[in-house]
């Protein structure tokens, strides 16, 4: 029998490489995860997307709001007349977090907004221009870009509408 044989052999030193590599590779695939719902609406919540362009005043000057006035309703009529809304909104909107997306707000849920802005984004047709919508912000121009509303809500809304006809026809 050789020393050599009853000599324990010296572990080689383990490469880590891959288990660090693999952490990566997990962490990333996590936050690509996160990334993509977060990004999207909460499924068990009525959220809407909007642009906006807000042209604001200071309340006690009734000149400086006759020339808001003045602006948004130029900035409109363009708009009407074929402008880009998103170029308009990154010119003009005094909004400076949402102009430098064409006035995107992104997805917000119900009563995130001022009374005036948030009952035009619930019941106006999306896609459609609004007219000047007054709140303590300023003037705005409003475009509902989607509008996602939860199975309950659109339930609920919908046993209004039949109570309202219900009404409607005892009425008569």
């Amino acid at each position: 029998m050789d020393i050599k044989e009853l000599e324990p052999v010296p572990e080689e030193p383990r490469d880590r490489t891959k288990l660090v590599w693999g952490a990566i590779l997990a962490a990333v695939a996590v936050m690509v995860v996160l990334m993509w719902f977060g990004h999207r609406p909460a499924p068990n919540v009525s959220s809407v997307r909007a642009r906006h362009i807000l042209v604001s005043y200071d309340t006690a000057d009734p000149a400086d709001r006759s020339r808001a006035l003045d602006q948004i309703s130029k900035i409109r009529e363009r708009i009407v007349n074929g402008e880009r809304f998103d170029k308009l909104a990154a010119t003009f909107s005094e909004d400076g977090m949402s102009a430098r997306r064409g006035g995107d707000l992104g997805w917000a849920p119900k009563g995130t907004y001022a009374p005036a802005f948030e009952e035009y984004c619930w019941s106006a047709e999306i896609g459609k221009l609004s007219e000047i919508i007054s709140t303590s912000f300023g003037f705005h121009l409003i475009v509902v870009e989607d509008r996602h509303v939860t199975d309950a809500e659109a339930y609920e809304a919908e046993l209004d509408r039949r109570a309202r006809e219900l009404e409607g026809t005892e009425k008569e």
